[in-house]
């Protein structure tokens, strides 16, 4: 895992501009940091190395061909490469190092922008190819590894992380529609960013950008509902299929010359990634769970599942002690995300990253799992939807506040899922999701800002969900529509997006086994009702490997991955509202109605409705506003 940066422009670059994307990306690749500038001076590219595979300087990057004319740099791992040496070696390609970027490199040479479509892997890269007179970015097909880029005044900027844009110089401006989306999904969807002008490349996206005339394209390369010719098969071998695919994926992801290890719970999907491990590889297995110690109220704990666990599979298991005793420390999560952030998991995983990082420099993780086996409970309303969608809008309202007489226990959710149901009463399928999933809709976000005088009247945020099924092709079913709305927004800008801030702000690489693109095309294709039978979840994921699983934790409750965000917010964060974003400052400040944030306190307080999700959208905003463009101002 590295850092990668570079810079197109029609003058010659800055002398200081590739050491300044350097420092500011030294995070994600403490161990080696190197440039290359163009002849011409008016290209080139920066790359900080976390070392993986071959530790030795032959890895070093930005890595050039034998003739000096094209320069890669490369964050991430291609998993397949040692498959694509040997095919290259059969071809006559010689080696001078064991990494996986030389291979890349490589394959570049022989097949051009077409190598993207052979890589199986994590990766963002960059090949600057000064025989073609191009520039060739790429991102993996999930977005498990971010890019950025911003083009201002003759000049083309990228970087791993938004805060190498801005060491470079780029200009601190809010995009208030990206804003605007942030207050109903607690992140900012892609391709937008909270800054005006900068852009992330889509997952499974290529950008090419011609030297001489500065035309700029950018292309999709991979669907997972692409067309497959292959009949999907059923019943036994369906499951055989699931069960061959999850487990070449995982074995297909161990290979490190580094320790490895895996993040563990002793949830189905991190006991089932601990299983395979044990079968395929002749090292011990070393799992990590972190148990957090300090305030009982503020505490996530997995102890008791993932003790279990790992005595049943033999694990050489290792408990972290983590003391968490001040739950205003993840507002400092602002600098590792560049971004309004709020999903508080953030900080847990940040935590977790710190202490397994002592052990080890690669750590494996089950991120992928609940959106690929249908284990989320609003999965369950996908065949109601028609329904949902045929209740008057208005009828569904007053039910929604006819439920407000009723206390929110954030313990215990059912309350807030049925509202949250009724939320999308008349909808389309669009407009239900939104309301399902995630938190404001655009009255709520009108009554909450005071006057929205910034820019033109933003767009419906709904447009987003809405703009990934009309891409789907004709006849897409439900549960497949809102598979590939969870891939681009939910999975890509707010689980892996901050997997990729927490872990790599530490240096800690994080693989994926279950975003293996193949086995995420095939859970494209299997039918909801192989996901989620007799209102259970992850069905075939567990009947494929109910031999690896003990029984007991196959019986567990679902246990999400999340902090007890409402007593954070109103023991430790309501104090925010105190003695920083006051009434003073707010109206100063001129964004939100004072009161409408009262109401948002007020119910959480009085156990009326957990509103904690919303707070702390209003405070993540107010912590980045400040320190990202006021505070830089």
């Amino acid at each position: 895992m590295c850092g990668i940066a570079g810079a197109v422009s029609s003058q010659p670059l800055p002398e200081r501009l590739l050491s300044d994307f350097t420092r500011a990306l030294a995070h994600r690749g403490p161990d080696d940091s190197g440039t290359f500038l163009a002849p011409d001076r008016k290209s080139g590219l920066a790359h900080t190395r976390l070392s993986i595979l071959d530790l030795s300087t032959a890895g070093h990057q930005p890595m050039g061909n034998a003739d000096g004319v094209i320069w890669l740099s490369h964050n991430g791992e291609i998993y397949n490469f040692l498959e694509l040496r040997r095919e290259l070696e059969r071809r006559g390609t010689t080696f001078r190092s064991r990494t996986d970027t030389e291979v890349l490199l490589k394959l570049y040479e022989a097949e051009g922008e077409r190598c993207v479509n052979r890589l199986s892997g994590m990766f963002a890269f960059a090949i600057l190819d000064l025989k073609r007179q191009k520039l060739l970015l790429a991102r993996d097909r999930l977005g498990i590894k971010p890019l950025y880029f911003t083009e201002r005044g003759g000049n083309f900027l990228f970087a791993s992380e938004i805060k190498g844009l801005l060491a470079a110089g780029v200009p601190r401006a809010v995009d208030w529609q990206g804003i605007w989306d942030y207050f109903t999904f607690s992140f900012v969807p892609g391709p937008r960013t909270a800054f005006e002008g900068i852009r992330q490349l889509p997952p499974a996206h290529t950008l090419t950008l011609d030297l001489t005339t500065g035309r700029r394209e950018i292309r999709r390369y991979w669907s997972p509902l692409a067309s497959e010719t292959e009949p999907l098969p059923s019943g036994p071998e369906l499951t055989r299929r699931v069960r061959e695919m999850v487990r070449t994926a995982v074995a297909e992801e161990l290979v490190s010359d580094v320790p490895l290890g895996l993040f563990f719970s002793g949830g189905i999907d991190s006991t089932l990634l601990a299983a395979i491990v044990r079968e395929v590889s002749p090292k011990p297995v070393k799992t990590f769970t972190v148990v957090f110690e300090g305030n009982p109220r503020f505490l996530h704990d997995d102890r008791e599942y993932a003790r279990f666990a790992a005595r049943r599979l033999g694990t050489e298991h290792h408990e972290l002690p983590v003391r968490l005793e001040s739950p205003e420390e993840f507002l400092e999560m602002i600098r590792h995300v560049d971004q309004p952030f709020a999903n508080s998991t953030l900080y847990l995983q940040y935590l977790i990253a710190q202490a397994t990082r002592k052990h080890v420099t690669v750590a494996l993780s089950g991120v992928g799992g609940d959106e690929l086996f249908g284990g989320y409970p609003k999965y369950r309303l996908l065949p109601w939807a028609p329904l949902i969608g045929a209740i008057p809008a208005g009828l569904g309202g007053t039910a929604t506040g006819l439920l407000r007489c009723f206390r929110e226990d954030p313990a215990h959710p059912l309350l807030r899922r049925i509202r949250r149901t009724l939320r999308g009463a008349g909808l389309d399928l669009a407009g239900q999701y939104l309301r399902w999933a995630y938190g404001l809709n655009e009255s709520e976000k009108q009554a909450l800002w005071a006057d929205w005088n910034r820019t033109e009247q933003p767009a419906d945020s709904v447009r987003l969900i809405a703009r990934i099924f009309s891409e789907l092709p004709a006849g897409t079913d439900h549960y497949r529509k809102v598979f590939c709305a969870e891939l681009e927004t939910f999975l890509a800008d707010n689980l892996l997006r901050y997997t990729d801030s927490a872990t790599m702000a530490v240096a800690l690489e994080t693989r994926v086994p279950l975003l293996n693109h193949r086995l995420v095309k095939l859970s494209s294709r299997i039918r909801f009702r192989d996901k989620i039978r007799s209102g259970k979840t992850k069905r075939i994921l567990i009947d494929a490997f109910r031999d690896l699983l003990p029984e007991a934790i196959l019986r567990a409750p679902k246990r999400g991955f999340s902090p007890p965000q409402a007593a954070w917010m109103t023991q430790v964060l309501d104090q925010y509202f105190e003695t920083t974003m006051t009434q003073k400052a707010v109206e100063e400040d001129g964004f939100f109605d004072w009161e409408a944030i009262q109401r948002f306190r007020g119910e959480l307080k009085t156990g009326r409705r957990d509103s904690s999700g919303e707070l702390l959208t209003l405070l993540m905003f107010d912590v980045w506003h400040r320190r990202q463009i006021r505070g830089a101002a």
